[in-house]
């Protein structure tokens, strides 16, 4: 069952749900806004992704400021987090999407990792921007860049994410990880 924002500010009050920081405003219907954070990273073309023998790219910082935002250009490629921080109990499920408006002028904000999982505690959320559209767009500190629907599973989650989880230790944005990327015989 998917929760409204009747649901959402109970998941807060109980505790089983946390965003820092939080005001009702991000508050929608069926979910709630996120903002971007400040730090960027670029993935430098500069070899091979070997999932087989853990060959990452490097990654440029790039720090955003009202004054400075990143032009994100036609077929660019940044990893991003959320401004909030974000705690998701065992007994919720939470997936992040891009915006509307946003999508209509090219830009996702997930490519395929919208699931964020129980146990994931007080951290950043990381997005993986592309700009899919012809104009290039401008991101700034801040901005309303997602939005989260949050449901109720069935049964409380047993695992919990940031006990074992590859990203457990990320405190803004995560550069990628490989780990038990392979089925073990």
């Amino acid at each position: 069952m998917m929760f409204s924002n009747e649901d959402i500010k109970n998941a807060i009050k109980t505790g089983e749900l946390s965003i820092e920081p939080y005001t009702e405003n991000l508050l929608k219907g069926s979910g709630l806004s996120l903002h971007l954070g400040e730090t960027l990273l670029k993935p430098l073309a500069e070899g091979i992704v070997d999932v087989k023998n853990n060959l990452l790219p490097e990654y440029q910082e790039i720090k955003i400021t009202m004054d400075k935002p990143y032009s994100l250009i036609p077929g660019d490629f940044v990893l991003g987090h959320t401004y909030q921080k974000v705690t998701v109990g065992a007994k919720l499920g939470f997936l992040i999407e891009g915006r509307s408006t946003l999508a209509r002028v090219g830009l996702t904000i997930v490519q395929t990792a919208m699931m964020v999982n129980p146990g994931h505690k007080q951290r950043s959320i990381t997005l993986e921007f592309a700009n899919h559209g012809p104009n290039t767009i401008l991101l700034y500190p801040k901005m309303r860049i997602a939005r989260a629907a949050i449901f109720e599973l069935k049964t409380p989650s047993s695992i919990d994410y940031d006990q074992n989880g590859k990203f457990k230790d990320q405190i803004t944005v995560g550069k990628a990880i490989f780990r038990d990327e392979f089925l073990e015989e």
